[in-house]
């Protein structure tokens, strides 16, 4: 029964309420509640967040439950402790964010399941967290990829669409320039 429930939760249709929003934001209060913990478990944070950012269409539950699957695995990747770092970049008319952790990495010949239902490397894990956080992702019109080193720790990069409006205005600046 639980099996059933789980794939039933994995392949439902999600109930996601975009609306224009900060990713920074989102970001910097993720990183407040979860900094202490990080801290605690030997890991330092490193902030690299572009000003003024355009919005993005966003559901703020939901993409601070993508995050924080992705801080949880790098967190259980470095159980040494490391760096954590996260940022984001604008690349064109997408905001990127990523995560990168020092942690012990992905190895390659799984790399590419990383994001399958049920697909774990934890002892005591669902291998539904990642899944969960792709399905988010992809319902914001973004886009999501892992690159991993052995031994030198992954990184998380997750591209999400500026808002429309956002994007005519950055069109009207080009025009004036």
């Amino acid at each position: 029964n639980k099996i059933v429930v789980d794939f039933l939760f994995a392949v439902r249709p999600m109930n996601s309420e975009l609306r224009e929003g900060d990713i920074n934001d989102v970001l910097g209060s993720l990183l407040v509640f979860l900094r202490p913990e990080l801290t605690e478990s030997g890991i330092e944070v490193v902030e690299k967040l572009v000003a003024r950012l355009p919005p993005a269409q966003i559901d703020e539950r939901l993409l601070r439950e993508a995050l924080l699957n992705i801080v949880k695995n790098a967190k259980a990747a470095m159980p040494a402790g490391g760096t954590l770092t996260v940022g984001t970049l604008l690349e064109g008319e997408r905001i990127c964010i990523f995560v990168r952790d020092t942690g012990t990495g992905i190895l390659e010949d799984i790399a590419d399941k990383i994001f399958e239902p049920y697909f774990t490397t934890r002892e005591f894990g669902s291998g539904l967290g990642l899944t969960l956080t792709y399905k988010i992702i992809k319902e914001h019109a973004g886009d999501i990829e892992v690159s991993s080193k052995m031994g030198a720790g992954a990184i998380f990069r997750i591209w999400l669409p500026i808002s429309p409006r956002s994007r005519r205005m950055l069109e009207i600046q080009e025009v004036k320039k």
